[in-house]
């Protein structure tokens, strides 16, 4: 049975759906077109939707701020958080993520805590998978799960929307060490300013 957390947070306060949808100018994440062919470890990151996400980010970036503090609480001072976050497209006939991992096959630190966020509804083939089992959440949603340790995934989408989210990582401030290793998808170091950041 898959380990995870569920919290909620108020979507009127933290619409990060409603700006996701300004930047890349579509009205209902849902309904992003289908894609015409799979995509893998090494095109998931590589759709229109992706770059106009992350080059106009500066728009989403106070929303995820907030988000995270209202998250981690008076905790915040322990961890050190994912700069940008990730950004998450599981277009129908394709897959969000192209390979099913634990975060630390790829160098992220063992210590670190995922939170997943999705900006639409993510369920059966559409949602994240921790462990062999769907999570099926809601816009409203963070999913906490040991990403780093746990293999997730997902499977292609037979469904009848498309699933968007974002997410992001924690690592406790004293575990935090230079190891010289970078993300997979962006070549970005795993060190303070580039990767991580103080929240």
């Amino acid at each position: 049975m898959a380990k995870f957390e569920r919290l909620r947070y108020d979507v009127t306060d933290i619409a990060i759906a409603d700006a996701v949808c300004d930047i890349v100018n579509v009205a209902d994440l849902e309904q992003l077109a289908p894609n015409d062919r799979v995509a893998t470890r090494e095109t998931d990151q590589a759709t229109t939707y992706h770059k106009l996400f992350y080059d106009k980010f500066d728009q989403v970036w106070p929303l995820y701020r907030k988000l995270a503090t209202t998250v981690l609480g008076a905790r915040r001072q322990d961890f050190y958080i994912q700069k940008v976050p990730t950004f998450r497209v599981h277009l129908r006939n394709s897959v969000a993520v192209g390979t099913w991992h634990r975060d630390s096959d790829f160098g992220h630190d063992s210590s670190e805590t995922n939170y997943w966020v999705p900006l639409t509804r993510a369920f059966g083939n559409n949602t994240l998978w921790i462990d062999n089992a769907p999570v099926d959440s809601e816009y409203g949603d963070i999913v906490v799960f040991d990403g780093a340790n746990t293999w997730h995934g997902n499977k292609v989408n037979d469904t009848e929307i498309s699933r968007v989210s974002m997410d992001f990582r924690t690592i406790p401030r004293s575990a935090y060490r230079d190891t010289g290793k970078r993300s997979v998808s962006a070549g970005v170091p795993f060190v303070l300013g580039e990767y991580w950041d103080i929240l």
